[in-house]
């Protein structure tokens, strides 16, 4: 009967959702669009000041072969660009990473900085935000910026911004692999945890009234 009830304690937990990395909020790697310049017809994204382009493979400025398509964030025009992803759903008190690539402009030039990070409530301000300067010979490398919302939210937005005061070319820090994930442990919700305490209980109850052979 021990074994029975022990058996059913492994069936109950394993019902039970457990702790884990929750699946990300948000990804994309540009591969699925269109290249051009002064681009504006990205699927999650909206150029919202200035101008960028999107380029790579194949043979389009394929500045960093190996890498799909990437996004140049100073566009033809020579007015560095703001791109804001679509609106996302946050949570108060969970932590979150926001993880991208980024390289530089690959094309002999100064350095250049990007401003990044998440708009809480989509006024255009950062909440929580980060830069980057790279030179121009930089090959891509990955940052993250953690942050944890201390309210519920379902207009965040992340925002990537070339920052150059005064810049008139048109060559910027290059952006892929764009990230959102959750780093909080998902936890049992309280009916789950009802069920795993009335199935012990239950089963200790029955192996105690098992009379001894």
């Amino acid at each position: 009967m021990l074994k029975r009830f022990l058996g059913l304690l492994a069936l109950v937990f394993c019902l039970v959702p457990g702790t884990g990395r929750a699946a990300p909020i948000f990804s994309d790697n540009f591969n699925v669009e269109t290249l051009g310049v002064n681009y504006n017809s990205f699927l999650q994204w909206t150029v919202t000041n200035g101008t960028v382009d999107l380029i790579g493979n194949p043979n389009f400025f394929d500045l960093l072969p190996g890498n799909g398509r990437y996004v140049d964030l100073d566009g033809t025009a020579r007015d560095p660009g703001v791109m804001r992803s679509g609106a996302l759903s946050l949570v108060a008190g969970v932590t979150y990473e926001l993880k991208f690539s980024l390289a530089g402009s690959q094309r002999g030039d100064a350095p250049n900085t990007v401003t990044y990070g998440i708009d809480l409530n989509s006024d255009g301000a950062l909440e929580h935000f980060g830069s980057q300067t790279l030179p121009s010979a930089a090959s891509f490398s990955v940052f993250t910026l953690t942050f944890t919302p201390g309210a519920n939210t379902n207009i965040a937005r992340i925002q990537f911004g070339q920052t150059d005061v005064g810049a008139t070319d048109d060559i910027g820090l290059i952006l892929d692999n764009v990230e959102l994930n959750s780093l909080t442990a998902s936890v049992p919700e309280p009916a789950s945890l009802l069920l795993l305490g009335a199935a012990a209980i239950y089963g200790l109850a029955r192996w105690r009234r098992k009379p001894v052979r």
